[in-house]
């Protein structure tokens, strides 16, 4: 990197694009929450999605806050993420858990009566691989932040890291408007949905990673992302539907 790079120059309109954000989460949680809210749901559930709502605010109001110079209003908000980031995960935990025990007591009663042709062995090893997603997307969140707050004293590498932690709200709201929406298990055949945006993410990254070699700037934390984004990609295709997996699921969530 020839020119220390300006903190308000790294991503000065980030927090515009990331408000399409809003519109895609209304849009792929419409069908299963928004249009739903009369309904009685688990306290949990509720409070995910505030937490979640809350980090998503966060995140779009943190560069904006940059571009405006607002520096000490960006490091208190940052300061805020402390707490509501190992909520939000805590929380999402929560609502693993609680998914997985609501379907292993239904699958467990459809496999006594007969409703279920499959063992319960093989039944466990297709729940396992349902939480699968939803945790790999936990643990890039989780990786993302922690290396953006202990780069923070280096605000080119801080920026880029929170960009891939940022990038973890694709999957979540991208997923369910391709399923819910568009009606879309499948890009492919015999490719699941969740794949298109794994290859959204790779490629927002990959154009990142150019622009930055193009500006001569630090691209390293970028391409690392990238290799973490892909690394997990894979091991999601790999390692669900394995009994290790589904074992170490069970134990976790029941």
């Amino acid at each position: 990197m020839k020119a220390k790079e300006s903190i308000s120059t790294i991503y000065p309109n980030m927090g515009y694009w990331l408000m399409l954000f809003i519109f895609a989460t209304f849009a792929g949680f419409y069908v299963t929450y928004f249009s739903k809210l009369t309904y009685t749901f688990p306290g949990i559930v509720h409070i995910h999605f505030a937490f979640m709502g809350t980090w998503m605010a966060m995140a779009i109001v943190q560069p904006l806050l940059i571009k405006y110079k607002k520096i000490s209003l960006h490091r208190k908000v940052g300061r805020l993420s402390y707490v509501v980031l190992p909520l939000v995960i805590i929380t999402s935990l929560l609502m693993i858990r609680h998914s997985y025990q609501t379907q292993l007591s239904l699958m467990t009663e459809n496999i006594a009566t007969g409703m279920e042709s499959m063992s319960l062995e093989q039944g466990l090893i297709l729940l396992g691989s349902y939480q699968a997603l939803p945790i790999v997307y936990l643990i890039w969140l989780a990786i993302f932040f922690t290396l953006a707050i202990y780069n923070k004293k280096s605000p080119s590498v801080h920026a880029r890291y929170m960009i891939a932690a940022v990038l973890t709200f694709i999957g979540p709201t991208f997923d369910r408007i391709l399923f819910y929406l568009f009606d879309m298990p499948f890009i492919l055949p015999g490719i699941p949905a969740e794949y298109a945006s794994f290859f959204l993410i790779d490629l927002i990254l990959c154009f990142l990673i150019i622009k930055d070699v193009q500006k001569e700037k630090n691209y390293m934390p970028v391409a690392f992302s990238l290799v973490i984004y892909i690394l997990f990609q894979v091991l999601y295709t790999l390692v669900p539907k394995t009994e290790p997996f589904s074992n170490l699921v069970n134990f976790l969530l029941s």
